[in-house]
């Protein structure tokens, strides 16, 4: 055989194994597409599609609220010692929708007592006839990211001297993750303290629209994600939220009766999600709003969620 016919046989050669190499990739990549394709699919069905019956769904709401409140009689000090007055206008809401009387105890013990570490302007949070002065204010807007100062504006709309519009209190698509939530909860702060609007319940309405596209496609049940079901129910529109959201955040409550912001082996800092194998225990901020969550489906939005029909014996009052 002449040296040209080997060239040729070893060109040859080299461009069949290329092209099997070509074929393979193609194949493995087409196999990886598919397959994330699928996993996709069936973690957005997972999270959007309800797993219980109604009655389940019922029973599991009961003994989740049971262990919830619990938990906030077992850690009454540690919610009054951080004074966290969001949190603690949700426990009032909460009270308010069915009596509890620890609720009320911890809500009066947190106006009642001075603080040092926090403005006390924020307290007309809580309540809204708690007096405050345009100095006290004007200070703390001063110091707070924008989105508290939506939160004294929607308080203390007067005392707080500012153009809403300015701090984008009223943009329609500017605010994403927590300040999205944050919006809604001022915004709701607003409606609630100096009646509706026309223009402003649109807005809410829109807001709450773009925060359950979000949870259409959220997979780990964290703080954000209690948050933003917790915030729309609040808002008033229980038809935004699937009752699969609620069964999730209940599969997520810990043995304690609490929640934090970790699902699986992923927990989250207030701007990313991060790979942690370390336990985290139950906090007070993902707690309260989850309890805020199953208060308001099970004593407001009955009917929306399958509990009207379900006989279920009622909770002992505390």
């Amino acid at each position: 055989m002449s040296q040209e016919q080997v060239s040729i046989d070893c060109q040859k050669g080299g461009s069949k194994r290329r092209r099997v190499f070509l074929r393979r990739a193609f194949y493995t990549a087409i196999g990886v597409a598919a397959f994330l394709f699928i996993f996709v699919c069936a973690m957005l069905i997972y999270n959007n599609v309800s797993f219980y019956s109604d009655e389940d769904f019922a029973r599991r709401l009961d003994v989740s609220i049971d262990k919830a409140e619990r938990w906030v009689d077992a850690h009454r000090s540690d919610i009054l010692t951080e004074g966290n007055d969001h949190l603690l206008l949700m426990l009032k809401e909460c009270s308010e929708l069915r009596h509890n009387e620890s609720f009320e105890e911890i809500v009066k013990s947190f106006l009642d007592q001075p603080i040092s570490h926090y403005s006390r302007c924020w307290k007309r949070e809580v309540d809204p006839n708690w007096p405050v002065s345009a100095a006290e204010i004007k200070r703390e807007v001063n110091g707070v990211a924008v989105d508290y100062k939506w939160m004294l504006y929607a308080v203390a709309r007067q005392e707080a001297g500012i153009n809403p519009e300015k701090i984008g209190l009223f943009d329609r698509q500017r605010w994403h993750r927590r300040q999205l939530t944050h919006q809604v909860f001022a915004l709701t702060l607003l409606r609630d303290r100096y009646g509706s609007d026309k223009l402003r319940d649109e807005l809410l309405e829109h807001l709450c629209e773009r925060v359950r596209g979000d949870l259409n496609l959220n997979i780990a049940v964290v703080d954000i994600y209690i948050q933003r079901a917790t915030f729309v129910l609040r808002a008033g529109f229980p038809q935004k939220i699937r009752r699969r959201w609620i069964e999730r955040i209940i599969d997520n409550q810990q043995s304690d009766g609490g929640w934090n912001d970790r699902w699986l082996c992923f927990t989250t800092t207030r701007r990313k999600l991060i790979f942690d194998f370390s336990e985290t225990p139950s906090h007070q901020h993902a707690t309260l709003q989850a309890i805020a969550a199953l208060y308001l489906v099970k004593y407001r939005y009955p009917e929306q969620f399958g509990l009207r029909s379900i006989s279920m014996p009622s909770q002992a009052i505390k």
